[in-house]
This record gives C-alpha cells, sequence and structure tokens, in this order.
C-alpha cells in the first residue's frame, strides 16, 4: 500500500522527460564501450579468426544491425524503463518476458565488474611498467583499480541521470577520436599493404567457418550494449523517436568503427604475423601507440580507461534501471523500486549493483587473473545476450503482426527479424562444438544453468506470483497509447488520441 501510495504521488518515479536524443545515444555508444572492446573484447576473436578478424567483426555487424532494427521497432511502441523485459512481455507474454528480465539479472550486472577488471588490467600493466609507467611492480595491485573505477562510477550514477549521461557524451567522443586517430594514421602509414584478404575466411586459424564464427562470439560481445538506451524510455524526452534512433545509430557507427579499427590493427601490426604478435601482447593497443605515436601512447591508455569507466557507468544506468523496473512490479523486493529523494535515481539498485559488482571482480581476479576473469564473464554474458537477441527479434515479428497489423511492414517486422535470428545462432552453435577449455568452459555452463534455472523460476512465478508477472509489461510513461505527446518529430503533426 505504501509503494503504491508513493508512486500516485511521484516521490518514486525516475526523472521523466531529462534528458535528450544525444544523452540516449550516447548512453548506448558508452555501454559498447568503443575503447575497451577494441582493445580487449575483440582481441579474444583474434585466436580464432586471426587477420580474417574484420570478416567476424562484420559479420557482427551486421546481425546486430539487424537486432538493432527490431528492438527499435519495438521501443516506438513500448517506452519503458523495462526494456527488452517489457517489449517480450508485450508481444509474448508474461512468461517469455520474465525469462528476459531474468537475462538481464545476469548479463546486465555483469557490465561493472567487466569493465572494472578491464580498467584494472590496463592500469596495472601501465604502473608496473618500468619502460612506459612508473615501476610499481606490487603483484596485487589491480584490487586497488578494482575499488577506484567502482567508486567513480557510483559517484555518477548515484547523483543524477542527466550528470552521468553528460559525462558518457564527453568521454564517448574522447575514446572513439583517439582510437579513430590511431587506426586512420596505421593505414596511412601502410598504404602499399592495403588487401581485402582480411574478410577472407580461409586465414582463420580456427578454421574457415569455426574460427569466424567463434571470433564473432568475441565480436558481439563488443557490440552488447547498442540496446542499454531503452531502459531510459521512461526519461527520455520523445522516447517512441529518441529511443529506436539510438540503438540503430550506435549499432550502425561503432559497427563500422570497429570494421575500421580491426582492419587497421590488422595492417599495422603485419598480415602474416598478425595472430602472433597480437595474442602475445598484455595490451596490444598500447603497443601499437607506442610504435607509431612515440609518446603518444597516453593517449590510447587514456582512452582505454576511459572507455571503462564509460561502459561501467552506462552498464549500471542500464541494468539499475531494469531492477527499478522490476522491483516496480513486485517481481524483486519493493526497495528496488524507491528513487533518491532529490536526485531521482534508483538509489538502492545502485547501491546493490555496486557491492555485487566489486565483489564479484575481486574473487574473479583474485581465484584466476583479471584478464582471465574478463573471459569468464564475457563469454557467459554473451551466450544469453544472443538468447535474448533472438527472442526480440521474434518479439518483433509478433507484436506487429498481433498487436498493430496496421502497420505491419514485410521487410521491417518479417525479413529483419528473421534473418537476425539466424544469423546469430552460427556463433551460438560454434561456442558449443567444440567446446573452449577449463576455466573459459565454465562460462558455457553457467550461461546454460542460468537459463534453465530462469525456466525453473518462470514456472514457479506464473504457478504463484501471477499478478506481479502480469505488471512486467506495462508503460509507465504517460503518453497517448501510439503516439508522442505534441507534434510528431517527423511529421510535424499532433497524433491522434489512443
Amino acid at each position: 500500500m505504501e509503494a503504491a501510495t508513493a508512486r500516485e504521488s511521484g516521490t518514486d518515479r525516475l526523472r521523466e522527460g531529462s534528458i535528450g536524443l544525444p544523452q540516449v545515444l550516447f548512453q548506448s555508444i558508452t555501454h559498447m564501450a568503443p575503447g575497451a572492446a577494441i582493445a580487449f573484447s575483440i582481441l579474444f576473436s583474434i585466436q580464432f579468426a586471426g587477420p580474417a578478424l574484420p570478416l567476424s567483426v562484420l559479420l557482427a555487424l551486421i546481425g546486430c544491425m539487424l537486432v538493432a532494427s527490431s528492438i527499435g521497432q519495438l521501443a516506438k511502441e513500448i517506452p519503458s524503463a523495462g526494456g527488452l523485459y517489457s517489449y517480450v512481455t508485450r508481444a509474448l507474454g508474461r512468461e517469455a518476458g520474465f525469462m528476459v528480465g531474468w537475462a538481464y539479472l545476469l548479463f546486465q550486472p555483469l557490465v561493472a565488474p567487466l569493465l572494472f577488471l578491464i580498467f584494472a588490467w590496463a592500469t596495472t600493466d601501465v604502473v608496473s611498467s618500468d619502460d612506459h609507467g612508473l615501476g610499481w611492480h606490487y603483484a596485487g595491485q589491480w584490487w586497488i583499480w578494482v575499488l577506484v573505477a567502482a567508486a567513480i562510477v557510483f559517484f555518477l550514477t548515484y547523483r543524477d541521470v542527466r550528470l552521468s549521461t553528460q559525462a558518457g557524451v564527453v568521454l564517448g567522443i574522447f575514446e572513439i577520436g583517439v582510437f579513430l586517430a590511431l587506426s586512420l594514421w596505421m593505414i596511412l602509414s601502410n598504404v602499399s599493404d592495403l588487401t581485402l584478404q582480411t574478410f577472407n575466411p580461409s586465414h582463420a586459424p580456427a578454421g574457415s567457418f569455426t574460427g569466424i564464427f567463434k571470433g564473432m562470439v568475441f565480436a558481439i560481445l563488443a557490440f552488447i550494449g547498442f540496446e542499454s538506451a531503452t531502459p531510459l524510455g521512461e526519461e527520455a524526452r520523445n522516447p517512441r523517436w529518441a529511443v529506436p534512433r539510438a540503438v540503430v545509430f550506435s549499432a550502425l557507427g561503432i559497427g563500422l568503427f570497429y570494421v575500421f579499427c580491426s582492419y587497421a590493427w590488422v595492417l599495422g601490426t603485419g598480415f602474416d604475423d598478425f595472430t602472433k604478435v597480437a595474442t602475445s601482447a598484455a595490451n596490444p593497443w598500447k603497443d601499437l601507440a607506442i610504435t607509431y605515436w612515440g609518446a603518444g601512447w597516453v593517449l590510447i591508455f587514456f582512452a582505454i580507461v576511459n572507455s571503462a569507466i564509460a561502459n561501467a557507468n552506462a552498464g549500471v544506468n542500464a541494468s539499475t534501471r531494469v531492477l527499478y523496473s522490476m522491483g516496480r512490479n513486485g517481481i524483486l523486493p519493493s526497495a528496488f523500486g524507491r528513487t533518491h529523494p532529490v536526485h531521482k535515481t534508483p538509489h538502492v539498485a545502485i547501491v546493490a549493483q555496486t557491492v555485487f559488482g566489486v565483489l564479484l571482480a575481486l574473487v574473479m581476479a583474485w581465484k584466476w587473473t583479471p584478464l582471465v576473469a574478463f573471459s569468464i564473464i564475457a563469454v557467459a554474458v554473451t551466450i544469453v545476450v544472443i538468447c535474448v537477441y533472438i527472442t526480440v527479434c521474434v518479439a518483433c515479428v509478433v507484436y506487429y503482426r498481433r498487436e498493430r497489423p496496421e502497420l505491419f511492414n514485410p521487410w521491417l517486422h518479417l525479413v529483419f527479424p528473421v534473418v537476425g535470428a539466424v544469423v546469430f545462432l552460427a556463433p551460438l552453435y560454434y561456442q558449443y562444438r567444440p567446446l573452449p577449455g577449463y576455466p573459459v568452459r565454465y562460462a558455457n555452463w553457467i550461461a546454460i544453468g542460468w537459463l534453465l534455472a530462469g525456466l525453473l523460476v518462470t514456472a514457479w512465478m506464473t504457478r504463484n506470483r501471477r499478478e506481479a508477472l502480469d505488471n512486467a509489461g506495462r508503460v509507465f510513461v504517460e503518453e497517448a497509447p501510439h503516439g508522442i505527446s505534441g507534434p510528431h518529430p517527423e511529421t510535424g503533426h499532433a497524433p491522434a488520441a489512443g
């Protein structure tokens, strides 16, 4: 009763209409962590794809663009802090929606610890270096940098969504600019070596199809986050217009950035020695910057750690809005549905996310190393995310066929979603055939275990918490059912009454 009263009075509501398209767009861009992704996520693709790395990245771009189209089409109709969780509920029913929410409970809260580990690894590599660092050789210093990263992100996300999203814009522009500049420098320095063999799958060390599709797994990891604008559906101005554009533009823009940088990476390192050189370095992009820019390597270092902070910041924003929505609907404890009386942020969810992220990063890095811990979390996250993306593609088809047949477009609402789902089946298959070695193989079983547990929990919720599941797909922004309040940004006409 108290929680319901709070919602009625608006004390536990997010700061609606407080951010525009640039902030929403960079919520997705920074969640993708372009700098950290090209330096570390895509780094793990090299052992499989080798100098054909740009091909794996290009295929991941195509798949993610098709999924982005489906997400954007659903976001036009259903703006909610629940994001994909609410979309699937509206299209496929409460059980499917809860399964997506369950998947979010694994992969979105893992984004922050994933990036805390990258921040710690990159910083330790520089601080401990005698040639290009401080020469501090304390082997366990990584835990200090985990705490530093967590503290910065907590400050940004706890205070105000406008502060954290504005920070995302500035940080995102910086990291993209630095990596683009170095990539262009490497291409111009090796113009005579330009080749299209980087798109020939026969050069993949793990075999033409196996290598390219296994390489796609970590390339997809680099894309994860383009959908993270969707949980800002309640805080964005004109969310039915801004959120779809943010999702599609971020996937396309950063995807092209990845293809360009990965091509420059192969060219700058050398096609023949690429796999050996790139996989033997602790931070290959720092080494490239030293080779081509000398002291300018510092810019790449700052771009990577900046990317880690920006991505963790965006990840906490996205995950806590989903936790907030689930708490508000009674699926999680009601405390998660509270907002700060001054900052209007889901502060309980933010505190819980920060504590969880720090503990997980510290324990896993202590057991293995920050980089191995990163790879384990990354694989588990990617497998679950692929399943969610496939589900969203199906939801797009069903929603427009059943709920909005007058708007049904064969390309946008059938061909693109179906092809997108099919494209993601290949890397999912090759992640299990053959299985990776331990300890990374743990991630495969964690992903399966989490999804199976979700099926059991969903069955229990269906039997015992039907009302909470019914609430999952509600839209909490006060707008006309199928339009934007006021003139439409494209037509200039006010929408018809719903």
